[in-house]
Protein backbone atom coordinates (compact mmCIF):
# COMPACT_ATOMS: atom_id res chain seq x y z
CA UNK A 1 0.00 0.00 0.00
CA UNK A 2 1.25 3.20 -0.68
CA UNK A 3 0.19 4.71 2.86
CA UNK A 4 2.67 2.02 3.97
CA UNK A 5 4.92 3.51 1.88
CA UNK A 6 5.16 6.93 2.89
CA UNK A 7 4.58 5.49 6.38
CA UNK A 8 8.41 4.67 6.37
CA UNK A 9 9.33 7.71 4.36
CA UNK A 10 8.27 9.16 7.31
CA UNK A 11 9.68 7.90 9.90
CA UNK A 12 12.93 7.05 8.44
CA UNK A 13 14.11 9.95 5.97
CA UNK A 14 16.26 12.09 7.76
CA UNK A 15 14.26 15.45 8.21
CA UNK A 16 17.06 17.76 6.54
CA UNK A 17 16.60 16.22 2.97
CA UNK A 18 18.52 19.27 0.94
CA UNK A 19 15.84 21.44 -0.62
CA UNK A 20 18.00 22.30 -4.17
CA UNK A 21 15.37 25.18 -5.73
CA UNK A 22 12.77 26.90 -3.42
CA UNK A 23 10.75 30.29 -5.00
CA UNK A 24 11.88 33.24 -3.66
CA UNK A 25 10.55 34.38 -0.69
CA UNK A 26 10.39 31.06 0.57
CA UNK A 27 6.90 30.14 3.28
CA UNK A 28 7.50 28.50 6.68
CA UNK A 29 7.36 24.95 6.87
CA UNK A 30 4.31 23.16 7.24
CA UNK A 31 3.49 21.23 10.16
CA UNK A 32 0.68 18.49 10.95
CA UNK A 33 -0.68 20.53 13.99
CA UNK A 34 -1.75 23.13 10.95
CA UNK A 35 -4.12 20.84 9.97
CA UNK A 36 -7.97 21.15 11.39
CA UNK A 37 -8.20 18.33 14.53
CA UNK A 38 -10.70 16.35 12.44
CA UNK A 39 -7.72 15.25 9.72
CA UNK A 40 -5.18 15.64 12.14
CA UNK A 41 -6.89 12.52 13.50
CA UNK A 42 -7.15 10.78 10.07
CA UNK A 43 -3.29 11.82 9.39
CA UNK A 44 -2.30 9.95 12.68
CA UNK A 45 -4.24 7.19 11.49
CA UNK A 46 -2.21 6.04 8.38
CA UNK A 47 1.00 6.56 10.51
CA UNK A 48 1.97 10.05 9.98
CA UNK A 49 4.02 11.17 13.02
CA UNK A 50 5.91 14.02 11.28
CA UNK A 51 5.33 15.21 7.56
CA UNK A 52 8.02 14.10 5.42
CA UNK A 53 10.15 16.76 3.89
CA UNK A 54 8.65 17.38 0.48
CA UNK A 55 4.97 18.08 2.82
CA UNK A 56 7.19 20.29 4.57
CA UNK A 57 7.99 22.37 2.22
CA UNK A 58 5.46 21.96 -1.00
CA UNK A 59 2.51 21.80 1.45
CA UNK A 60 2.60 25.78 2.14
CA UNK A 61 2.72 27.15 -1.07
CA UNK A 62 -0.52 24.66 -2.23
CA UNK A 63 -2.09 26.02 0.04
CA UNK A 64 -1.43 29.41 -1.14
CA UNK A 65 -2.94 28.56 -4.64
CA UNK A 66 0.07 28.57 -6.34
CA UNK A 67 0.72 26.44 -9.78
CA UNK A 68 3.88 24.76 -8.57
CA UNK A 69 6.15 22.26 -10.36
CA UNK A 70 7.74 20.16 -7.07
CA UNK A 71 10.41 17.11 -7.81
CA UNK A 72 10.66 14.94 -5.38
CA UNK A 73 11.78 11.13 -5.24
CA UNK A 74 9.37 8.33 -5.57
CA UNK A 75 8.03 7.50 -2.26
CA UNK A 76 9.22 10.91 -0.59
CA UNK A 77 5.24 11.06 0.54
CA UNK A 78 4.34 13.15 -2.15
CA UNK A 79 0.75 12.01 -2.74
CA UNK A 80 -0.06 13.01 1.23
CA UNK A 81 1.47 16.35 -0.37
CA UNK A 82 -0.66 17.63 -2.44
CA UNK A 83 -4.10 15.33 -1.15
CA UNK A 84 -3.86 17.26 2.16
CA UNK A 85 -4.09 20.84 0.47
CA UNK A 86 -6.78 19.57 -1.71
CA UNK A 87 -8.81 17.92 0.75
CA UNK A 88 -8.69 21.55 2.87
CA UNK A 89 -10.40 23.27 -0.22
CA UNK A 90 -13.46 20.87 -1.20
CA UNK A 91 -16.50 22.71 -0.25
CA UNK A 92 -18.86 20.04 0.25
CA UNK A 93 -22.27 21.46 -0.40
CA UNK A 94 -20.92 21.47 -4.30
CA UNK A 95 -21.75 18.29 -5.83
CA UNK A 96 -19.14 18.52 -9.28
CA UNK A 97 -15.60 17.16 -9.83
CA UNK A 98 -13.69 19.93 -8.00
CA UNK A 99 -10.25 18.48 -7.86
CA UNK A 100 -8.81 16.08 -10.75
CA UNK A 101 -5.85 14.24 -9.80
CA UNK A 102 -4.31 12.34 -13.02
CA UNK A 103 -2.19 9.53 -13.00
CA UNK A 104 -0.28 7.20 -15.89
CA UNK A 105 -1.35 3.75 -14.81
CA UNK A 106 -3.97 2.33 -12.92
CA UNK A 107 -2.28 0.77 -10.41
CA UNK A 108 -1.04 4.71 -9.36
CA UNK A 109 -4.39 5.62 -9.72
CA UNK A 110 -5.47 2.97 -7.40
CA UNK A 111 -2.86 3.22 -4.76
CA UNK A 112 -3.59 7.24 -4.36
CA UNK A 113 -7.00 6.39 -4.15
CA UNK A 114 -6.34 4.32 -1.09
CA UNK A 115 -5.06 7.16 0.40
CA UNK A 116 -7.47 9.46 -0.16
CA UNK A 117 -9.84 7.34 0.73
CA UNK A 118 -8.29 7.25 3.97
CA UNK A 119 -8.22 10.67 4.29
CA UNK A 120 -11.63 11.67 3.90
CA UNK A 121 -12.92 8.65 5.39
CA UNK A 122 -15.68 9.51 7.85
CA UNK A 123 -16.42 13.02 6.03
CA UNK A 124 -19.62 14.08 3.50
CA UNK A 125 -16.62 14.53 0.85
CA UNK A 126 -16.92 12.13 -2.25
CA UNK A 127 -14.40 10.81 -4.49
CA UNK A 128 -14.05 8.09 -7.11
CA UNK A 129 -10.89 6.49 -8.98
CA UNK A 130 -11.71 6.25 -12.93
CA UNK A 131 -9.78 4.50 -15.22
CA UNK A 132 -10.08 2.24 -18.09
CA UNK A 133 -10.30 -1.58 -18.75
CA UNK A 134 -13.11 -2.02 -15.89
CA UNK A 135 -16.71 -1.94 -16.11
CA UNK A 136 -18.73 1.76 -16.31
CA UNK A 137 -20.92 0.60 -14.03
CA UNK A 138 -19.18 1.75 -10.59
CA UNK A 139 -17.66 4.89 -12.71
CA UNK A 140 -21.21 6.20 -13.13
CA UNK A 141 -22.66 6.05 -9.92
CA UNK A 142 -19.99 7.39 -8.13
CA UNK A 143 -20.22 10.89 -10.92
CA UNK A 144 -24.29 10.55 -10.37
CA UNK A 145 -23.90 11.24 -6.63
CA UNK A 146 -20.98 13.99 -7.30
CA UNK A 147 -17.89 12.81 -6.59
CA UNK A 148 -15.57 15.62 -5.80
CA UNK A 149 -12.44 14.31 -5.95
CA UNK A 150 -11.52 12.20 -8.79
CA UNK A 151 -8.07 10.15 -9.05
CA UNK A 152 -7.61 8.64 -13.08
CA UNK A 153 -6.64 8.31 -16.03
CA UNK A 154 -6.65 10.29 -19.31
CA UNK A 155 -8.16 8.22 -21.50
CA UNK A 156 -11.25 6.90 -19.41
CA UNK A 157 -11.45 10.30 -17.76
CA UNK A 158 -11.40 11.74 -21.46
CA UNK A 159 -14.42 8.70 -22.09
CA UNK A 160 -16.49 10.21 -19.77
CA UNK A 161 -16.17 13.77 -20.39
CA UNK A 162 -17.27 12.87 -24.00
CA UNK A 163 -20.22 11.35 -22.95
CA UNK A 164 -21.48 13.57 -21.02
CA UNK A 165 -21.13 11.93 -17.81
CA UNK A 166 -18.53 14.18 -16.50
CA UNK A 167 -17.42 17.50 -16.54
CA UNK A 168 -14.57 19.76 -15.85
CA UNK A 169 -15.29 22.79 -16.33
CA UNK A 170 -15.78 23.75 -12.83
CA UNK A 171 -12.71 21.93 -11.63
CA UNK A 172 -10.22 23.96 -9.38
CA UNK A 173 -7.40 21.78 -8.82
CA UNK A 174 -5.46 19.45 -11.27
CA UNK A 175 -2.52 17.38 -9.96
CA UNK A 176 -0.30 15.77 -12.70
CA UNK A 177 1.44 12.84 -10.58
CA UNK A 178 4.57 11.59 -12.36
CA UNK A 179 4.48 14.28 -14.63
CA UNK A 180 7.31 13.15 -16.77
CA UNK A 181 5.12 10.37 -17.71
CA UNK A 182 2.43 12.15 -18.00
CA UNK A 183 3.44 14.69 -20.52
CA UNK A 184 5.36 11.64 -22.33
CA UNK A 185 4.84 10.75 -26.29
CA UNK A 186 2.22 8.50 -25.40
CA UNK A 187 0.04 10.61 -22.89
CA UNK A 188 0.42 13.90 -24.48
CA UNK A 189 -2.47 13.99 -27.41
CA UNK A 190 -4.75 12.90 -24.44
CA UNK A 191 -3.12 15.77 -22.36
CA UNK A 192 -3.51 18.84 -25.20
CA UNK A 193 -7.92 17.15 -25.14
CA UNK A 194 -7.64 17.38 -21.56
CA UNK A 195 -6.96 20.96 -21.36
CA UNK A 196 -9.29 22.25 -23.91
CA UNK A 197 -11.85 20.53 -21.27
CA UNK A 198 -10.82 22.59 -17.89
CA UNK A 199 -10.71 26.50 -17.09
CA UNK A 200 -7.76 28.38 -17.75
CA UNK A 201 -8.31 29.89 -14.14
CA UNK A 202 -7.13 26.77 -11.65
CA UNK A 203 -4.52 25.82 -9.53
CA UNK A 204 -2.69 23.04 -10.81
CA UNK A 205 0.28 21.08 -9.65
CA UNK A 206 2.87 18.75 -11.56
CA UNK A 207 4.87 16.13 -9.18
CA UNK A 208 7.79 14.53 -10.63
CA UNK A 209 10.64 12.37 -9.93
CA UNK A 210 12.81 13.91 -12.70
CA UNK A 211 11.97 16.64 -14.99
CA UNK A 212 12.93 16.18 -18.12
CA UNK A 213 13.37 18.37 -21.23
CA UNK A 214 10.06 17.82 -22.60
CA UNK A 215 8.21 18.70 -18.92
CA UNK A 216 9.98 21.50 -18.75
CA UNK A 217 9.00 22.46 -22.49
CA UNK A 218 5.41 21.10 -21.93
CA UNK A 219 4.39 22.49 -18.29
CA UNK A 220 4.36 25.76 -19.53
CA UNK A 221 1.18 24.64 -21.56
CA UNK A 222 -0.85 23.95 -18.37
CA UNK A 223 0.34 26.07 -15.75
CA UNK A 224 0.99 29.71 -15.54
CA UNK A 225 3.49 31.67 -13.77
CA UNK A 226 4.70 28.37 -11.76
CA UNK A 227 7.32 28.19 -8.97
CA UNK A 228 9.69 25.31 -8.48
CA UNK A 229 10.62 23.29 -5.33
CA UNK A 230 13.24 20.68 -5.89
CA UNK A 231 13.84 17.90 -3.28
CA UNK A 232 16.37 15.11 -2.81
CA UNK A 233 19.03 13.64 -1.34
CA UNK A 234 22.75 13.92 -1.53
CA UNK A 235 24.43 15.92 -4.13
CA UNK A 236 21.41 14.74 -6.74
CA UNK A 237 19.79 18.20 -8.33
CA UNK A 238 17.54 18.94 -10.98
CA UNK A 239 20.78 19.46 -13.35
CA UNK A 240 22.27 15.85 -12.19
CA UNK A 241 21.95 13.04 -13.31
CA UNK A 242 19.49 10.03 -12.18
CA UNK A 243 21.89 6.84 -12.13
CA UNK A 244 20.76 3.18 -11.88
CA UNK A 245 22.26 -0.28 -12.62
CA UNK A 246 21.10 -3.43 -13.20
CA UNK A 247 22.70 -7.20 -12.66
CA UNK A 248 22.50 -9.14 -15.48
CA UNK A 249 24.57 -12.57 -16.78
CA UNK A 250 26.40 -11.87 -19.97
CA UNK A 251 24.38 -13.64 -22.01
CA UNK A 252 21.06 -11.88 -20.67
CA UNK A 253 22.11 -8.55 -21.44
CA UNK A 254 20.32 -7.98 -24.71
CA UNK A 255 16.93 -9.46 -23.18
CA UNK A 256 17.38 -7.27 -19.45
CA UNK A 257 18.19 -4.22 -22.17
CA UNK A 258 14.93 -4.79 -24.30
CA UNK A 259 12.84 -5.13 -20.55
CA UNK A 260 14.39 -1.97 -18.93
CA UNK A 261 13.17 -0.50 -22.15
CA UNK A 262 9.73 -1.49 -22.56
CA UNK A 263 9.62 -0.75 -18.82
CA UNK A 264 10.85 2.46 -18.81
CA UNK A 265 9.54 3.35 -22.42
CA UNK A 266 11.77 6.44 -22.97
CA UNK A 267 10.97 9.42 -25.27
CA UNK A 268 14.54 8.78 -26.63
CA UNK A 269 17.73 7.32 -25.55
CA UNK A 270 21.42 6.68 -26.32
CA UNK A 271 22.88 3.13 -25.92
CA UNK A 272 26.80 2.75 -25.53
CA UNK A 273 28.08 -0.23 -26.50
CA UNK A 274 32.25 -1.06 -26.13
CA UNK A 275 32.70 -2.69 -29.26
CA UNK A 276 31.07 -2.31 -32.83
CA UNK A 277 30.02 -6.09 -32.91
CA UNK A 278 27.86 -5.34 -30.51
CA UNK A 279 26.54 -2.44 -31.77
CA UNK A 280 25.21 -3.93 -34.60
CA UNK A 281 23.94 -7.04 -32.82
CA UNK A 282 22.02 -4.64 -30.65
CA UNK A 283 20.66 -2.85 -33.87
CA UNK A 284 19.06 -6.32 -35.42
CA UNK A 285 18.23 -7.75 -31.92
CA UNK A 286 16.10 -4.85 -31.36
CA UNK A 287 14.34 -4.41 -34.93
CA UNK A 288 13.33 -8.04 -34.70
CA UNK A 289 11.40 -7.56 -31.32
CA UNK A 290 10.16 -4.62 -32.79
CA UNK A 291 11.97 -1.73 -31.62
CA UNK A 292 13.14 0.71 -34.52
CA UNK A 293 16.65 1.47 -33.84
CA UNK A 294 19.70 2.11 -35.68
CA UNK A 295 23.39 1.71 -35.19
CA UNK A 296 26.19 4.17 -34.91
CA UNK A 297 29.56 2.83 -35.56
CA UNK A 298 32.92 4.44 -36.60
CA UNK A 299 33.16 3.15 -40.43
CA UNK A 300 29.42 4.58 -40.68
CA UNK A 301 29.51 6.59 -44.07
CA UNK A 302 28.76 10.41 -43.45
CA UNK A 303 25.89 10.77 -44.60
CA UNK A 304 23.74 7.69 -42.89
CA UNK A 305 25.12 9.04 -39.88
CA UNK A 306 23.47 12.48 -40.83
CA UNK A 307 20.39 11.27 -41.29
CA UNK A 308 20.50 9.03 -38.32
CA UNK A 309 21.11 12.15 -36.42
CA UNK A 310 18.80 13.85 -38.29
CA UNK A 311 15.85 11.12 -37.21
CA UNK A 312 16.90 11.38 -33.67
CA UNK A 313 17.08 14.85 -33.14
CA UNK A 314 13.17 15.59 -35.12
CA UNK A 315 11.77 12.16 -33.06
CA UNK A 316 11.41 9.91 -36.05
CA UNK A 317 13.86 7.75 -34.41
CA UNK A 318 13.84 6.91 -30.75
CA UNK A 319 16.95 4.63 -30.08
CA UNK A 320 20.62 4.67 -31.52
CA UNK A 321 23.14 2.40 -30.70
CA UNK A 322 26.91 3.68 -30.43
CA UNK A 323 30.18 3.23 -29.73
CA UNK A 324 32.42 5.93 -28.17
CA UNK A 325 34.23 6.18 -31.07
CA UNK A 326 30.93 7.34 -33.41
CA UNK A 327 29.31 9.19 -30.50
CA UNK A 328 32.04 11.73 -30.74
CA UNK A 329 30.17 15.12 -31.70
CA UNK A 330 26.52 13.78 -31.01
CA UNK A 331 24.98 16.80 -28.88
CA UNK A 332 21.22 16.17 -28.39
CA UNK A 333 19.71 18.63 -25.80
CA UNK A 334 16.69 17.30 -24.77
CA UNK A 335 18.28 13.44 -24.66
CA UNK A 336 16.07 11.61 -21.91
CA UNK A 337 17.75 8.15 -21.23
CA UNK A 338 21.08 6.65 -21.84
CA UNK A 339 21.62 2.54 -21.30
CA UNK A 340 25.55 1.43 -20.46
CA UNK A 341 25.26 -2.11 -22.43
CA UNK A 342 28.86 -2.67 -20.72
CA UNK A 343 30.54 -0.66 -18.19
CA UNK A 344 33.60 1.48 -20.15
CA UNK A 345 37.15 -0.09 -19.94
CA UNK A 346 38.27 3.54 -19.04
CA UNK A 347 36.64 5.05 -15.60
CA UNK A 348 36.63 8.47 -17.41
CA UNK A 349 34.57 7.41 -20.10
CA UNK A 350 31.38 6.42 -18.32
CA UNK A 351 31.25 10.52 -17.38
CA UNK A 352 31.62 11.39 -21.41
CA UNK A 353 28.59 8.52 -21.94
CA UNK A 354 26.02 9.59 -19.42
CA UNK A 355 27.10 13.14 -19.72
CA UNK A 356 25.07 12.81 -23.23
CA UNK A 357 21.75 13.33 -21.39
CA UNK A 358 21.02 16.08 -18.91
CA UNK A 359 22.56 18.72 -20.79
CA UNK A 360 21.92 22.24 -20.34
CA UNK A 361 20.95 21.87 -16.76
CA UNK A 362 18.31 19.22 -17.73
CA UNK A 363 17.53 15.81 -15.89
CA UNK A 364 18.38 12.73 -17.38
CA UNK A 365 18.46 8.97 -16.36
CA UNK A 366 22.03 7.10 -17.10
CA UNK A 367 21.26 2.98 -16.55
CA UNK A 368 24.23 0.71 -16.65
CA UNK A 369 23.89 -3.40 -17.18
CA UNK A 370 26.67 -4.73 -16.21
CA UNK A 371 27.97 -8.21 -14.43
CA UNK A 372 28.11 -9.26 -11.27
CA UNK A 373 31.85 -9.08 -11.42
CA UNK A 374 32.10 -5.86 -12.38
CA UNK A 375 29.83 -4.06 -9.87
CA UNK A 376 32.81 -3.06 -7.83
CA UNK A 377 34.07 -1.44 -10.53
CA UNK A 378 30.76 0.65 -10.81
CA UNK A 379 31.16 1.31 -7.59
CA UNK A 380 34.21 2.84 -7.56
CA UNK A 381 34.08 5.27 -10.64
CA UNK A 382 30.65 6.54 -8.50
CA UNK A 383 32.61 6.89 -5.75
CA UNK A 384 35.79 8.68 -7.51
CA UNK A 385 33.53 10.93 -9.48
CA UNK A 386 31.17 11.53 -6.12
CA UNK A 387 27.57 10.79 -7.34
CA UNK A 388 25.39 8.08 -5.58
CA UNK A 389 24.53 5.54 -7.95
CA UNK A 390 21.59 2.65 -7.13
CA UNK A 391 21.20 -0.50 -7.91
CA UNK A 392 17.87 -1.99 -9.02
CA UNK A 393 16.05 -5.19 -9.43
CA UNK A 394 15.19 -5.99 -13.52
CA UNK A 395 11.39 -5.63 -13.58
CA UNK A 396 9.84 -8.93 -14.28
CA UNK A 397 7.41 -10.29 -17.70
CA UNK A 398 4.68 -9.45 -15.54
CA UNK A 399 5.78 -6.04 -15.01
CA UNK A 400 6.54 -5.28 -18.28
CA UNK A 401 3.47 -6.40 -19.59
CA UNK A 402 1.24 -4.57 -17.21
CA UNK A 403 3.30 -1.69 -18.62
CA UNK A 404 2.89 -2.30 -22.02
CA UNK A 405 -0.82 -3.04 -21.26
CA UNK A 406 -1.57 0.22 -19.35
CA UNK A 407 0.28 2.36 -22.68
CA UNK A 408 -1.80 -0.16 -24.66
CA UNK A 409 -4.94 1.01 -23.76
CA UNK A 410 -4.12 4.70 -23.40
CA UNK A 411 -4.13 4.66 -27.58
CA UNK A 412 -6.73 2.59 -28.22
CA UNK A 413 -8.74 4.87 -25.62
CA UNK A 414 -7.63 7.62 -27.11
CA UNK A 415 -8.49 6.85 -30.63
CA UNK A 416 -11.67 5.73 -29.99
CA UNK A 417 -12.39 9.17 -28.51
CA UNK A 418 -11.69 10.52 -31.70
CA UNK A 419 -14.41 8.11 -33.34
CA UNK A 420 -17.68 9.80 -34.54
CA UNK A 421 -20.63 8.82 -33.82
CA UNK A 422 -20.38 6.78 -37.45
CA UNK A 423 -17.40 6.01 -37.01
CA UNK A 424 -18.55 3.88 -34.23
CA UNK A 425 -21.08 2.68 -35.96
CA UNK A 426 -19.19 1.42 -38.52
CA UNK A 427 -16.64 -0.45 -36.37
CA UNK A 428 -19.40 -1.78 -34.32
CA UNK A 429 -19.82 -4.43 -37.56
CA UNK A 430 -17.08 -6.41 -36.01
CA UNK A 431 -18.29 -7.12 -32.46
CA UNK A 432 -19.56 -10.55 -33.52
CA UNK A 433 -16.42 -11.36 -35.01
CA UNK A 434 -14.87 -10.29 -31.81
CA UNK A 435 -16.78 -12.65 -29.67
CA UNK A 436 -16.62 -15.41 -32.23
CA UNK A 437 -12.40 -15.26 -32.38
CA UNK A 438 -12.23 -14.78 -29.01
CA UNK A 439 -13.80 -18.23 -28.83
CA UNK A 440 -10.79 -20.06 -30.62
CA UNK A 441 -6.62 -20.28 -29.27
CA UNK A 442 -5.24 -20.16 -32.81
CA UNK A 443 -8.32 -17.36 -33.36
CA UNK A 444 -7.19 -15.15 -30.73
CA UNK A 445 -3.95 -15.03 -31.88
CA UNK A 446 -5.40 -12.79 -34.53
CA UNK A 447 -6.74 -10.52 -32.02
CA UNK A 448 -3.20 -10.42 -30.63
CA UNK A 449 -1.08 -10.05 -33.60
CA UNK A 450 -3.39 -6.90 -34.38
CA UNK A 451 -2.85 -5.04 -30.62
CA UNK A 452 0.62 -5.82 -31.42
CA UNK A 453 0.94 -3.79 -34.23
CA UNK A 454 -0.91 -1.32 -33.34
CA UNK A 455 1.42 -0.97 -30.03
CA UNK A 456 4.98 -1.16 -32.70
CA UNK A 457 2.98 1.62 -34.32
CA UNK A 458 2.46 3.48 -31.64
CA UNK A 459 6.13 3.13 -29.64
CA UNK A 460 8.61 3.50 -33.33
CA UNK A 461 7.48 6.51 -33.93
CA UNK A 462 6.05 10.56 -32.66
CA UNK A 463 2.91 9.38 -34.11
CA UNK A 464 0.74 11.83 -32.37
CA UNK A 465 2.92 14.66 -34.15
CA UNK A 466 1.94 13.06 -37.68
CA UNK A 467 -1.81 12.25 -36.17
CA UNK A 468 -2.49 16.16 -34.91
CA UNK A 469 -0.95 17.22 -38.36
CA UNK A 470 -3.33 15.01 -40.23
CA UNK A 471 -6.15 16.04 -38.28
CA UNK A 472 -5.36 19.61 -39.31
CA UNK A 473 -5.23 19.21 -42.71
CA UNK A 474 -8.70 17.29 -42.39
CA UNK A 475 -10.51 20.33 -40.58
CA UNK A 476 -8.95 22.98 -43.06
CA UNK A 477 -10.30 20.62 -45.89
CA UNK A 478 -7.10 19.16 -46.68
CA UNK A 479 -5.58 22.54 -47.75
CA UNK A 480 -2.53 22.01 -45.50
CA UNK A 481 -3.18 25.96 -45.04
CA UNK A 482 -3.52 26.84 -41.09
CA UNK A 483 -7.37 27.86 -39.88
CA UNK A 484 -7.45 31.39 -38.20
CA UNK A 485 -10.85 30.68 -36.38
CA UNK A 486 -9.15 27.21 -34.83
CA UNK A 487 -7.21 28.54 -31.60
CA UNK A 488 -5.83 26.94 -28.93
CA UNK A 489 -4.58 24.13 -30.95
CA UNK A 490 -8.00 22.13 -31.52
CA UNK A 491 -6.91 20.14 -34.16
CA UNK A 492 -10.08 18.35 -33.89
CA UNK A 493 -12.59 18.17 -37.41
CA UNK A 494 -15.39 20.41 -35.75
CA UNK A 495 -18.15 18.24 -36.77
CA UNK A 496 -16.56 15.25 -34.59
CA UNK A 497 -16.74 17.96 -31.18
CA UNK A 498 -19.02 17.61 -28.49
CA UNK A 499 -19.21 19.95 -25.73
CA UNK A 500 -19.71 18.71 -22.55
CA UNK A 501 -22.79 19.87 -20.32
CA UNK A 502 -22.59 21.10 -17.03
CA UNK A 503 -24.16 19.96 -14.14
CA UNK A 504 -27.35 21.29 -13.21
CA UNK A 505 -27.53 24.30 -10.93
CA UNK A 506 -24.46 25.93 -12.09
Amino acid sequence: MIYEQEKNMTDNTPQDMDVLFEPDNPLPDFSFDDLPEDLRERVKSLGWTTPTPVQRKAIPYLLEGRDMIVQARTGSGKTGAYLLPIIRTIEISKKFCQALILAPTRELAKQVSVVLDQLTKDTEIKTSVIYGGVRYAGQLKDLKEGAQIIVGTPGRILDHVYKGTLTLMNIRTLVFDEADEMLSMGFYPSMRKLRRQIPEKRRTYMFSATIPYHVEQLAHEFLHEADRLSLSKGNQSVTELEHRYYIAPSLQKDRVLLRLMEYENPDNALIFTNTKRDAEYLSAFLKNSGIDAEHLTGDLRQNKRERIMDQLRDGSLRYVIATDVAARGIDISDLSYVFLYDIPEHVEVYVHRSGRTARAGKTGVAITICESIQERKLMGIAKQYGFEVEQREVPTEEEVQERLTERLIVRLEDQLNDYSPMDRERVGRFLPMVDELDKDEDLRMMLAMLLDSTYRQSQNARLFEVQESARKQRSNGGSGSKSSGNKGGDTRPRSRQRRPRKPKGE
